[in-house]
């Protein structure tokens, strides 16, 4: 889809950049950081916001993730608030032309009516043209077989450029951008 006007910061950090990924990193990630009770997934996490710091990966998230993370409890939400500010990731407005990708998605039961946010956080991802979308969503929005339906979603809605839906995991462990 084209470029939204007000983004143009955005575009032209992107177009810097072209050869790393361009990485949309959903709510559930942010939150894994603090997670006491997952060190593997924590342990993941933080490596992938130490190769965003770095400059191996362009991160990006949307008011939706911005506005998920508000709603934490108040000491997690500072630590949340400060982890952000400290990766830096650009954040890409919800156009209407998302909102009306992410009705798609609900409409065709890709995601449960119950669930607008994860809808809309794939719909930003694409409207945007990023080349990943990272969560720990297995139920709503990370899967094989889900990331199938949200492709072909958006292809019947005029979007041709696939979307990777991974685990942060998946993109440290990739040859391509793994260093070691």
């Amino acid at each position: 889809m084209a470029k939204h006007p007000d983004d143009r910061e955005t575009i032209e950090r992107y177009d810097r950049d072209m050869a790393l990924l361009a990485v949309y990193v959903e709510t559930s990630v942010w939150s894994f950081a603090f997670a006491e009770d997952a060190p593997d997934y924590r342990a993941d996490t933080l490596l992938f916001f130490d190769r965003c710091h770095a400059g191996a990966l362009t991160p990006f998230v949307s008011r939706v993730v911005l506005d998920e993370l508000d709603r934490a409890e108040p000491q997690l939400r500072e630590r949340l608030t400060g982890l952000v500010r400290g990766v830096g990731p650009a954040v890409l407005d919800v156009s209407a032309e998302a909102e009306r990708l992410a009705g798609a998605f609900l409409r065709e039961h890709v995601v449960p009516a119950g669930k607008p946010e994860d809808a809309r956080h794939v719909a930003v991802a694409f409207d945007h043209e990023l080349d990943v979308l990272v969560s720990w969503n297995f139920r709503h929005i990370a899967g094989v077989r889900r990331a199938d339906r949200f492709n072909a979603v958006a292809v019947l809605e005029g979007y041709y450029k696939p979307l990777r839906i991974v685990s942060p995991a998946e993109v440290l462990y990739d040859d391509e951008t793994d260093p070691a």
